[in-house]
């Protein structure tokens, strides 16, 4: 990363001069008064939600990716834990409480926002449901669609991550015999 990726970073937070330096790719630093700030991964998650081998989807209403499918989540709050955040990113999505969650492992993502392009670090979870959930879309998904497995449309998915994950979590699943 440079300072060509974050065009609109032009003035030193701490002091306000226009003296910044980016000796290393994930930071930049001010020549005037020291200030250093670290560009780290921000952590994010999805939860796959099953039922019946169906896999819910939502409908992005919001850029990136708007009209576009993708997994229930989002990013992480300070002082949450990864779980934390996926079940209060599942209930403002969609309405409901998940009875069970259980991690299945990690996908690196770039996310472009505003004009600049985020690294987030996506933890990808899962949640089985004997029923079908009574879901809604809401707060940032236009809709929501289950999808079969052999139905998944690859390139409708926003984020090249979600594909990984998904492709991922397709492949474990047929080599446990799910």
């Amino acid at each position: 990363m440079s300072a060509s990726a974050y065009p609109t970073i032009t003035h030193c937070p701490g002091c306000g001069g226009e003296s910044l330096r980016w000796p290393w790719p994930k930071s930049f630093e001010c020549s005037e008064c020291g200030f250093v700030l670290f560009l780290n991964a921000a952590a994010a998650v999805a939860v796959i939600i099953e039922w019946r081998g169906k896999i819910l989807f939502g409908v992005r209403k919001h850029d990136p990716g708007c009209g576009m499918l993708d997994l229930p989540g989002g990013f992480v709050e300070q002082g949450e834990t990864g779980e934390e955040a996926a079940r209060r990113e599942v209930k403002e999505e969609l309405g409901i409480d998940l009875p069970e969650l259980r991690y299945l492992f990690s996908v690196p993502n770039r996310y472009p926002y505003r004009g600049i392009v985020y690294d987030t670090l996506d933890l990808i979870f899962l949640s089985r449901w004997d029923e079908r959930p009574e879901v809604k879309a809401d707060d940032d998904l236009e809709d929501v669609i289950w999808v079969e497995p052999e139905a998944v449309e690859y390139g409708r998915i926003a984020f090249e991550s979600m594909r990984r994950a998904l492709s991922r979590y397709m492949e474990d699943r047929m080599q446990s015999g799910y």
